[in-house]
This record gives C-alpha cells, structure tokens and sequence, in this order.
C-alpha cells in the first residue's frame, strides 16, 4: 500500500502555502508570546505549550512577505523538530490536503527563499510548498 504525504494549507497575504504535515505538532489560536531577548530577526518570542517552550517566528519574515499585505495573524502552527519546537504565525489554517509526487520548481523564479520548495495547482488554486524545519533547525 503507498502511502501519500499530506500537507498542511495555511494562508499567509494574498497567497496559500503547504507544509509538509509529518512535522506538524499542532495548530493553535494566536496567543501573544514573551519577547524573547537577543533573539533572530523575525522572532517573535516563546510561549508554553504543555510544557514545552516554543520560539514563534513570524510567518511574514520566513517568506520574505511585507507584513503590512497580511491581515492579522490569527494562528501558530507548531512544528516538532529534533532542535526543538518552533511556532509558526500564519492568517489562518486552511485544511489537510495531499502532497503531489513531484513539484513545479521552475514556477518560483517570482520569489526565491530557503524555505519555498515549488508550486502545486489544486483546483484551479496556485500553492506554494515550503518547509520551515531546515530554517528553524539553525536558529540558535
């Protein structure tokens, strides 16, 4: 039996975006962070969650998107890696979906990130596949 990956679909602007879900914790509403001291540009503090601390990150900086082109932040995905747990702040979380074999690389020239990995059409809708763990992973 093969198994298909799925991916998160969250909205952050006027775009949507994929995460690959295997890495996915959980999605929480959006709860103000501490500010956290001498931290990376683009985070924007920790907050508790069960125990463990997670370093929130601005959705807006990791894609390289002016924030003042997205509406409020209203949700935190939270991504378990073995670095620990990161937030990430997006407009809103969308669905579950299936992730494609392959991707569209080539479609991405418009904006270039370490975290974007290539485009997929779903019914007619253009999404971005990105995947923050290789980001987060060398934040200190």
């Amino acid at each position: 039996m093969e198994t298909v990956e799925k991916g998160i679909c969250f909205r952050l602007g006027e775009e949507r975006y994929i995460h690959p879900l295997h890495c996915v914790k959980e999605v929480l509403s959006y709860q103000s962070p501490s500010p956290a001291l001498g931290s990376s540009p683009g985070v924007e503090g920790m907050i508790e969650v069960r125990g463990n601390m997670v370093t929130v990150l601005y959705g807006s900086h990791l894609l390289g998107i002016n924030p003042n082109q997205c509406d409020k932040e209203g949700h935190i995905v939270v991504i378990d890696l073995p670095t620990g747990y990161f937030g990430v702040r997006v407009e809103s979380v969308e669905r579950v979906m299936d992730l494609p074999d392959s991707l569209e690389i080539g479609s991405v020239e418009y904006r270039s990130h370490q975290c974007i990995q290539g485009t997929m059409l779903e019914e007619g809708e253009l999404y971005i596949m990105v995947d923050f763990s290789e980001y987060c992973s060398a934040l200190n």
